[in-house]
């Protein structure tokens, strides 16, 4: 079997592989949890976790009636987050392990679930992104993109997607992207599900994919994953190839399986390794800055960390196996 097909069987399985490694020996206390150690400034600092409404403050009373398919706590606690996407009003998160969609409406303090689209369930639900008043949601099993209000309400399907994975919208053009991973391609939409355009191909050159998945934007461009080449993609928002960066291995600057991206305001690109546990920090121009993380349960460390995405200066870490989202925040200076 080839390492090409090996990890494509990874992506694919991971996710739900119980976590069978060995912690790290080191673990990092709260009081100590920031990036680099000292005496170096630190750039990176752990704030918060969470795996249930509670955790944000969110009572009991405050549940939607999309929880009704579900009964006991148990069913309010995540149970393997993938993706993640924010903005001030709310924190939505796809859960494969559950088959469901996390509303966490943090300004009003309600939390809901969204698990089927009338009668329809989900059935491998992975890429989130949040429009101007919509949610978009990529099931990659059903080859379908559901839209919902931001209550929740379904809206509109885009069907005729082989493998949709990777999702994000760029709010100033009202374009929506989405990797169709099969298909070694990124497809993209307007608001309103009509398709605009799509680019790529099967193959290692510039601008050509090997089962590409998680996407981010940065202004106006767009990261792509491409996962099974070992490298990022940047490129235009009409898809004209801008940069590359990345290969294959295990030390600082590769990827292993490579899955989230997140950027931040300052240009940083992160990108989150599940099998080293660890999230990289590149620059601009594709230069390893900084890793932060580690394999085990305890503050700062992870367990297949997938899902990334920046909310100003926080850093939204959806940490699978160890059932949570953490989230750290960039704290200034060059990394």
């Amino acid at each position: 079997m080839t390492r090409s097909i090996i990890i494509l069987t990874l992506l694919i399985a991971v996710a739900c592989t119980p976590a069978r490694l060995k912690d790290a020996d080191i673990s990092a206390s709260e009081a100590q949890a920031v990036w680099p150690d000292p005496p170096q400034e630190a750039r990176i600092r752990y704030l918060y976790s969470f795996s249930e409404p509670t955790d944000l403050g969110i009572k009991p009373r405050a549940f939607s009636r999309f929880l009704q398919v579900f009964t006991g706590k148990e069913s309010q606690r995540m149970l393997r987050p993938y993706s993640i996407a924010a903005d001030d009003d709310m924190i939505v998160i796809v859960d494969p392990g559950l088959k469901v969609v996390h509303l966490y409406m943090t300004k009003r303090k309600k939390y809901a679930v969204i698990s089927d689209v009338d009668g329809e369930s989900f059935v491998s639900p992975v890429g989130i992104s949040l429009g101007h008043d919509a949610i978009y949601l990529t099931d990659s099993a059903l080859g379908k993109v559901f839209v919902f209000d931001r209550q929740g309400e379904h809206k509109n399907t885009i069907t005729g997607l082989m493998r949709p994975t990777g999702i994000v919208f760029h709010s100033a053009s009202r374009r929506l992207y989405v990797t169709d991973t099969l298909e070694n391609q990124i497809v993209v939409f307007d608001d309103k599900g009509v398709q605009l355009n799509a680019f790529g191909a099967r193959g290692g050159a510039v601008g050509e994919f090997n089962f590409p998945s998680f996407l981010t934007l940065h202004g106006d461009i767009l990261y792509v994953n491409d996962t099974m080449n070992f490298r990022i993609q940047a490129f235009t928002l009409d898809g004209s190839p801008v940069a590359s960066f990345g290969k294959s291995g295990d030390g600082s600057g590769q990827f292993a399986l490579s899955k989230g991206l997140g950027a931040d305001r300052q240009g940083h690109l992160y990108v989150a390794d599940s099998l080293s546990n660890y999230i990289q920090i590149f620059d601009a121009e594709g230069r390893f800055l900084l890793s932060f993380g580690g394999m085990g349960g305890n503050i700062g460390q992870f367990r297949l960390p997938v899902g990334i995405y920046i909310l100003k200066n926080r850093i939204f870490v959806a940490d699978s196996q160890n059932q949570r989202v953490q989230v750290f925040e960039y704290i200034g200076g060059d990394t």
